[in-house]
């Protein structure tokens, strides 16, 4: 099947040829490059991709937001039960729990298995012991002395924390932000 050469023109319908940019009727743009539509969709792109990125200031806001909030009613040792003995809990058991604290902003005493410093937080990874979950946490220093804090923990130490349970990952409580208390 052969291609005709001849296309009506968008804006009068008249027969234009295909290489024709500009209509010769009706003096209306006819064809758009490829190379325009790839820019425009590149520019729309980037635009939805910098609105989505939190800011620095977006990010600070929940976080005072996450610190001065009520502490919701999460029993660390039901978690326990629950995330510890994954292997005894069905998929759906564990989903549906995790749904139901995602979000909770908690306060827990923990006890720290692995504490690793990144540029501007602390990631710490608890023990799952019989009172809480295992737990990364994602702490947040607010003071010189919160940070000679964190640089201080050792494994087996107690921290205490308010934070926003975000999920679960591997097994553990998510909790993204977490506050020294």
């Amino acid at each position: 099947m052969r291609r005709s050469k001849l296309k009506p023109c968008k804006n009068c319908q008249k027969p234009v040829t295909r290489q024709e940019k500009i209509c010769p009727y009706c003096g209306k743009e006819s064809k758009k490059g490829f190379y325009p539509k790839l820019i425009i969709g590149i520019m729309v792109l980037i635009l939805f991709s910098t609105l989505a990125i939190p800011t620095k200031s977006n990010l600070k806001k929940e976080r005072q937001k996450i610190a001065t909030a009520v502490v919701d009613q999460v029993n660390p040792l039901e978690l326990a039960k629950i995330f510890n003995k994954r292997r005894e809990h069905t998929d759906s058991t564990l989903l549906n729990k995790e749904r139901e604290i995602t979000g909770k902003i908690i306060e827990w005493h923990l006890k720290v298995f692995v504490i690793t410093r990144m540029p501007d937080h602390y990631r710490v990874v608890t023990h799952a012991t019989t009172e809480a979950p295992g737990t990364l946490l994602t702490v947040y220093p607010q003071s010189n002395k919160e940070l000679r804090y964190l640089e201080g923990l050792k494994p087996g130490n107690t921290i205490k924390i308010k934070g926003k349970i975000e999920g679960t990952l591997q097994g553990r409580i998510k909790i993204d932000p977490a506050f020294l208390l």
